[in-house]
């Protein structure tokens, strides 16, 4: 495994992208090492994220447990997250990159109900008809 050297400011960028993954992604993931990692130089860091220290390209490089996370973060693909809003993934965006401003706080949102699984009301001449045995 190769060792590189991150800034101090990538090194930061590094740990708004965990921070962030963290509140907005479901699952687990094992950060535990992340702090050691990047003191070690390592340039694949715990759970599949891959690190570049070249100027002129993102921290993050790669992000193999969740490719969807990093293109809508790195690549400006505003169609990779279906669960934020535009304004949502601007925010974040704006966090892990430049660390201005705050994170977000996720809206857990419900899926919208399927037909078949709206209740209604039985009228009373169709519960009168149905006869138990």
């Amino acid at each position: 495994m190769h060792q590189i050297a991150l800034t101090d400011s990538q090194k930061n960028v590094v740990r708004r992208y965990v921070k962030v993954w963290r509140r907005w992604r479901p699952g687990i993931r094992g950060f535990a090492e992340l702090e050691r990692d990047l003191e070690n130089g390592s340039e694949m860091l715990v759970d599949g994220i891959r690190v570049d220290n070249r100027p002129g390209f993102p921290a993050i490089a790669a992000d193999a447990m969740d490719q969807r996370f990093h293109a809508a973060m790195f690549n400006d693909d505003d169609d990779a997250l279906d669960d934020m809003t535009g304004e949502e993934l601007e925010q974040v965006r704006r966090y892990i990159l430049n660390g201005s401003g705050v994170v977000p706080v996720r809206k857990w949102r419900r899926p919208k109900p399927i037909a078949a699984n709206v209740v209604t009301r039985v009228p009373p001449a169709a519960q009168a008809s149905y006869v138990q045995d």
